[in-house]
C-alpha cells in the first residue's frame, strides 16, 4: 500500500545542503498500524508530510496502491487525498469563523459524505 525506497530530504542554502531525511525505506502493508516516533529534530513531521503527500521528497521513490507519486498529475493526488488519506495538523489549521461541528464537515462535504 505505502512504499518508501531510498526517500531523502534535504533543503538548500547557497551551497550548503541540510539533510532531513536520508535513504529512508518503509513498506506499510494495507491494515498494519504504524508508529513513528523519534525525538524533536528527527524528521518525523517531514516524514509524515511526504507520505501525506503535502511535500517531495528531494530524492527517492514513492508508492502509493502501487501508484508511483511523483508521476501523478494534480488532479491525481487531489483525488488520493480525498479518498485515502487524512490529516490532523498539530497547529490545528481550522478556519476561525466556522463552529467546531463545521470544521469537522468541510472536508467531508469535499468526499460527499452525507451523516
Amino acid at each position: 500500500m505505502i512504499k518508501l525506497i531510498d526517500i531523502t530530504k534535504y533543503y538548500s542554502s547557497g551551497f550548503v545542503k541540510t539533510f532531513v531525511l536520508r535513504d529512508i525505506n518503509l513498506d506499510i502493508k494495507e491494515g498494519e498500524f504504524v508508529t513513528i516516533m523519534g525525538p524533536s529534530g528527527a524528521g518525523k513531521s517531514t516524514l509524515l508530510y511526504i507520505l501525506g503527500m503535502l511535500d517531495t521528497p528531494s530524492s527517492g521513490e514513492y508508492c502509493f496502491f502501487d501508484q508511483k507519486v511523483h508521476k501523478l498529475h494534480e488532479k491525481q493526488l487531489t483525488e488520493l487525498h480525498k479518498n485515502y488519506i487524512g490529516f490532523v495538523f498539530q497547529s490545528y489549521h481550522l478556519i476561525d469563523d466556522l463552529t467546531v461541528y463545521e470544521n469537522l464537515e468541510t472536508p467531508l462535504l469535499y468526499k460527499k459524505v452525507k451523516g
